[in-house]
């Protein structure tokens, strides 16, 4: 039993419950002109079974209720009663500004008895009809669909995070670190469920189940003084963030807010080495996808980067980050005015800075294999078989920068109206070809899946610029593997581009 802040309905959506001083009725309930339910002030919890030791082996024990159940004693007359149903089944109203949000986790069975979460710890023999049962399933001890869970985010999810870490903290400081804290156990399952029930084609209805219990506990974390804040919960939001991402149709960048207001809170993490560290350029890596798709610009303070390891580091990882953060900046550069209002000194700055990356990357960075691309042979992307995994992905995002800087180059406003129509084509034709690369990088390195974010975004974001039918088919082909491949659905990105093509295709024959 713990104490609840807000009126039932307002704790039910997770939102904000804000009662005036002497109202009766919460804001949002007053607005909608339905009753508000400010008690009661405690929130009861559902007890199916409690844990105790038995001869030094953990016992489970299954409840069983029924009309002569004995309770423990009282000072004073009680009564039990459910929790009322009438909410939990309560659809959002039309008017409601909370549409759209997840649903909470399940709600108490129709009969299911509703019992203090203290009583949790009765002793056995206090509680009768019961049957003991040797499978705990505790923080340590996760269920089988729980550890079945957390093995397929190990073995399918984790390793796209640590493509620029050495250490691998996704794949391995993560879980551990999920088994001691509930929080962050809810939003791994949550995001392991949810790409489960995608690959499957499954119902979702499992990974919101997680999802809601892990807003539960982020809601009280984020309650607390900011002075409190640590590590975990800012790696719970970014796993959460990944949840998001596998769902764009209700991608509503909840988590990626929390992420930028939490990360520039705790300035220190995208510099302080380990875990912390890791999830902050994780987090970079994301806010780059969500400005590429969202055409907005960056709301990090970069400047907590800057004193990073990994710009006095010569290892691969390091050297994919730098390129990783110079793409950032170009983005908060670019996407913040148009390119005649850019600050022409900043932009040379980082052009200077991509091409001097670009210009001393070391031998290893350069394709063991390379094969142009050949349209004749429907062969539209080049083949380059690059030795390491944080090269691939590092010269994706080089390809990507040169892209932003192409579409920012302001042209001179002495050009006729010729020149700079020339100049539009020629900038387009500059994206296609980077485009490609970024393309072909990633189906010559099918072992790295972090390399096909980054490919699908910019396709998404440029795909417009590829006139050859060879390009266009290639790019839908790649699109549908990504699909199959990491359970990220890029369908609709399909059906944009064909209508893009098909749009540009028809304006050009009727201007022919």
């Amino acid at each position: 039993m713990r104490v609840t802040k807000g009126c039932a309905r307002c704790r039910h959506r997770h939102v904000r419950c804000v009662v005036p001083d002497g109202a009766s009725s919460c804001s949002r309930c007053s607005r909608l002109g339905r009753s508000c339910e400010l008690e009661p002030r405690f929130q009861f919890k559902p007890v199916r079974h409690i844990y105790q030791q038995c001869e030094s082996a953990p016992t489970r024990s299954d409840l069983v209720w029924d009309e002569q159940q004995v309770w423990v004693g009282v000072s004073r007359p009680v009564t039990f009663v459910h929790q009322a149903d009438d909410l939990t089944r309560e659809l959002p109203e039309p008017d409601d500004q909370d549409q759209g949000l997840e649903q909470p986790y399940p709600t108490p069975e129709e009969g299911q008895p509703i019992l203090p979460q203290a009583l949790e710890s009765v002793p056995t023999d206090a509680l009768s009809n019961h049957s003991p049962s040797h499978a705990p399933s505790d923080l340590s001890t996760p269920s089988p669909r729980e550890a079945y869970l957390i093995r397929s985010y190990i073995q399918k999810i984790a390793a796209v995070a640590d493509i620029c870490d050495p250490q691998s903290h996704f794949s391995t400081e993560v879980p551990r670190r999920a088994l001691e804290e509930p929080m962050l156990l809810k939003a791994l399952l949550a995001l392991a469920a949810r790409h489960d029930a995608i690959l499957t084609n499954d119902s979702d209805c499992e990974a919101s189940a997680f999802h809601g219990e892990c807003l539960e506990m982020l809601i009280v974390a984020l309650d607390q003084p900011e002075e409190s804040y640590d590590d975990n919960l800012l790696i719970t939001v970014v796993v959460l963030r990944f949840y998001e991402e596998l769902e764009r149709t209700t991608d509503r960048k909840c988590h990626l807010l929390g992420s930028n207001h939490l990360l520039n809170l705790m300035s220190r993490s995208a510099s302080s080495g380990g875990l912390a560290e890791a999830v902050s350029w994780q987090f970079l890596r994301q806010a780059i996808y969500s400005s590429i798709a969202q055409y907005e610009p960056i709301q990090l303070d970069l400047r907590n980067y800057e004193r990073s390891s990994v710009f006095h580091r010569d290892d691969d990882a390091a050297r994919a980050n730098a390129i990783i953060f110079f793409c950032a900046c170009i983005l908060q550069l670019c996407c913040a005015a148009p390119a005649y209002a850019i600050d022409r000194k900043s932009w040379q700055e980082l052009a200077d800075c991509v091409e001097d990356w670009h210009h001393t990357k070391p031998r290893s960075w350069h394709p063991l294999r390379y094969q142009p691309p050949n349209l004749s042979e429907d062969r539209p992307f080049p083949e380059l078989w690059i030795m390491s995994p944080p090269a691939v992905v590092g010269l994706q995002y080089y390809h990507a920068s040169k892209i932003f800087l192409t579409m920012s180059d302001a042209p001179s406003q002495r050009l006729t109206d010729y020149e700079m129509a020339r100049a539009q084509v020629l900038a387009e034709k500059t994206v296609a070809s980077h485009l490609v690369m970024a393309i072909g990088l990633s189906l010559s390195n099918e072992s790295v899946q972090n390399s096909y974010f980054i490919a699908s975004h910019l396709l998404q974001r440029f795909g417009y610029c590829l006139r050859q039918p060879a390009e266009q088919q290639g790019s839908l082909r790649f699109l549908s593997r990504v699909e199959k491949s990491l359970g990220w659905r890029t369908s609709w990105i399909r059906r944009e581009l064909e209508r893009q093509w098909m749009e540009r295709d028809s304006v050009n024959s009727e201007a022919g």
